[in-house]
């Protein structure tokens, strides 16, 4: 019991540790970063083609993570909330997953795993669910 315990708050303070604001950002790299950027211009049929094409790809362009791997996560760990963690919410949002017995019996981590299949079938992908603080990232 002594083991599960402190292996439960060694991961606590881990998922705190790694959280997104710890780093900083350089505003003179990101100016230098425009400043030599290259414009590049396409005609409005190439940027329609451009819209479509990365509207039915796999890889969330707002996260850069993969939709897939997302519904792995959840079909795998969605118990413990891993998926919402992978998917960019709160960095404590695996404990109330975990300490719910699976978000409310394994209610919420299923319901979860239903919304993500439909949006990949319906061609609309997870990118409105990644950095979702709710607990239920549906709602």
């Amino acid at each position: 019991m002594k083991k599960l315990l402190l292996t439960l708050v060694a991961v606590f303070a881990l998922s705190f540790a790694v959280s997104a604001a710890n780093y900083s950002i350089n505003d003179d790299l990101i100016d230098e970063a425009i400043e030599n950027a290259v414009d590049v211009t396409t005609s409005s049929f190439e940027a329609l083609d451009m819209a479509a094409s990365s509207a039915s790809a796999t890889v969330s362009a707002a996260a850069g993570k993969s939709d897939g791997v997302a519904v792995a996560l959840t079909v795998l760990l969605g118990g413990f909330g891993v998926h919402r963690h992978y998917m960019g919410t709160s960095p404590w949002m695996w404990a109330v997953y975990t300490f719910t017995v699976g978000g409310i019996f394994g209610v919420v981590p299923f319901v979860d795993l239903i919304v993500e299949i439909v949006g990949l079938v319906d061609g609309t992908g997870l990118g409105k669910y990644y950095n979702n603080p709710k607990f239920f990232m549906w709602g």
